[in-house]
Order: structure tokens, then sequence, then C-alpha cells
């Protein structure tokens, strides 16, 4: 057959995000051992034009960790339910290498550490797993870095909910497969387009800084728990919460920049001083929507 008349193969774009097992400390009945099982997977894939040409998602029935925690449900919105009657890992992924065969990719893109943990995943809890469906991990890629250098000119650190700020979108991550999923294809397409918005990009840049020097410079994560209850009978312990809001006004009023800002080392002072007197956090900077 001449090779000019034969048809070109025709590669897709695929976008893919998981979620996995997870506890809490006062989760003793959860076994450690076997933690970061996938719960469920979600799947978009389109043409190098970015049109949508198909979507995936599915549960899947771990082997380790089979009953949910609390905070696993109500992280993902996943039901005991779902998870109960969630077709095996297996099956999961021979519908994804069947759909793989249908739409082919050279890579599956991630956002943040998808690809390592479901790698780790593998190696831990399936180890025994089909070589085809080993490949599959292996064409996932984190795709963060690139789209940053697009915007930022270097390759920087950002959530998920991040980029969905900087393209127009609510700052804030679903931490369902498929729509997370959705999100990093809506993302990577406006990036691609050059339709972000470059003065949010701005915005979020100066916010991220803030808020890691608030961070690097916060003691307490909570209000001290012996501060916590001053009643009336507390006088003294009063008239020091009273004594300390005083002084955090001034010190604000003090270290104002101006721009109107105080700085977040400052701020993270500030919310220290309220810990010690048993009043939640206040000056965490903020990200204008």
């Amino acid at each position: 057959m001449n090779r000019n008349n034969t048809a070109k193969k025709k590669f897709y774009y695929a976008f893919f995000d998981a979620e996995y097992t997870c506890f809490m400390e006062k989760d003793t009945f959860f076994d450690r051992e076997h933690s970061g099982e996938l719960l469920s997977v979600g799947l978009v894939i389109c043409d190098k034009s970015f049109n949508l040409v198909r979507t995936y998602y599915s549960p899947i029935h771990p082997i380790y960790n089979t009953k949910l925690t609390g905070y696993c449900k109500e992280l993902t919105g996943l039901t005991q339910k779902e998870i109960d009657d969630a077709p095996s890992y297996e099956a999961v992924f021979q519908e994804m290498y069947l759909l793989f065969q249908e739409y082919p990719v050279k890579e599956i893109f991630t956002w943040g550490n998808d690809a390592h943990t479901i790698r780790h995943d593998m190696e831990k809890n399936h180890r025994f797993v089909a070589k085809k469906f080993r490949k599959i991990a292996g064409l996932l890629q984190d795709i963060t870095k690139r789209l940053t250098r697009r915007i930022y000119g270097k390759g920087m650190v950002l959530s998920l909910s991040d980029m969905k700020y900087i393209c127009g979108m609510s700052h804030h991550t679903a931490h369902n497969a498929l729509e997370d999923a959705k999100d990093l294809y809506r993302i990577t397409r406006c990036c691609a387009q050059g339709k972000f918005d470059r003065e949010r990009a701005g915005r979020l840049e100066e916010y991220i800084h803030r808020r890691d020097a608030y961070h690097q410079y916060k003691r307490f994560r909570k209000p001290l728990s012996f501060t916590v209850d001053v009643g009336e009978r507390q006088p003294s312990a009063r008239n020091l919460r009273e004594a300390s809001m005083q002084y955090i006004g001034v010190l604000k009023s003090c270290c104002m920049q101006e721009d109107g800002t105080v700085p977040p080392e400052i701020l993270a002072l500030c919310d220290d001083l309220r810990s010690l007197v048993g009043i939640e956090n206040q000056d965490c900077p903020k990200l204008e929507e």
C-alpha cells in the first residue's frame, strides 16, 4: 500500500483525576499500611483542538480499606453504598484501557502527584496487575509546571483551585474525580489558547507570597486549649484579652504600608496573640475573588 494514501493515526489529549482512601488520626479502624487506595477515577478525552470527545467516571471498590472514613466521605462526597457497589480495580482499568484503544494518547495529563500516588498504589496494593494497566500508569504526566511556565515564565507549585482562579473560575476544588478532570481540561484549554486572566494571575502570585510568608511566621495553628474558656469569673483573663486586642490594633496601625496592607509577618504575630488569649485567627491573607 502506498504510504501517502495511508491515513495518519489520530492522537488525543486525556486529562485524569482520582480520589483515594484517606483518614484522620481518630480513625483507628483504618489500615494505615494500605492507605492511598484508589476510590474513584475521572477521565476527559479531547482532540488536539480541545473539542471534547469522551468522559469517563467510575468509583472503585478498594481491597483493604473497604469502609470509608467520615473524613473521606466529607472530602470526596462518596457514599459507602457507592463504594460497596463499585467495580473492582481491574474492571475499571480494563474500561480505561479500551477507551485508550479507541482514542490513542501519548500522555495522560494530571495535576499534582496523581502519577506518583497511582504508581505507588500499584506497587503496594496491586503488585500483580496486568502489564497493560501499568502502561496506563506510565503515561500519567504532571502538567503543573508546563502550564505555570506559560503564565509566569517559570514552573510554580499551584493548586488546581489556583489555576481555576487564573482562568476566571471559582477558587475551589470539587474533590470529585470527574469534575476535577473536567476542570483540568478547561484550564489547560484556557492556558493553551492564551485566554487566562493576567490580572488575576498577578493577584494570585501576590496572594501566594503573602500567604506563604504568613504561615512561615505563624507559630500557633489554633487557640491554646487552656485559654479558650475565659468566663465572667476570670476578670484578669478578660482584661488580658481586651489589652491584647488593643495592642493588635496599635501594632497593625503602626506597621501599615503605603498601599494600606500590613506585612504578613505582622499579621501572623497578631493571630498568634489572639491564639494566646483563646481567639480564632482573623488575619490569614485571603484571595480577592
